[in-house]
């Protein structure tokens, strides 16, 4: 497999992603407008209005029910991991190939 080295560090990232839950204060870039607000002085106009139409998370808070009890609960952190690596490697690799042959297929 020719980038098979890549993958291999993202699998092992994704594994590692739950280890982010013993960080000290919030993950970067999920701050709530109350947080923003806090450090900013002020509501950024329009973002009340922008958070509320955006859709849920697929997995939200990155816990799938069920799990947590079991002692799972860092499953949901390597799940969103794997999930969002692939569909930005999809994604890449798809405007690779168009970019390089002009078509998807």
């Amino acid at each position: 497999m020719r980038y098979r080295k890549g993958w291999i560090v993202l699998l092992v990232l994704a594994v590692l992603s739950p280890l982010g839950a013993i960080a000290i204060g919030e993950a970067w870039g999920e701050w709530g407008i109350e947080a923003i607000e806090e450090a900013v002085g002020f509501k950024p106009r329009g973002m009340e209005k922008t958070v509320e139409s955006v859709p849920g998370a697929p997995i939200p808070d990155y816990e799938i029910p069920g799990l947590e009890e079991r002692g799972l609960g860092g499953a949901g952190l390597i799940l969103s991991a794997l999930l969002g690596a692939g569909i930005t490697a999809g994604a890449a690799f798809g405007i690779a190939r168009v970019v390089r042959y002009g078509r998807v297929s």
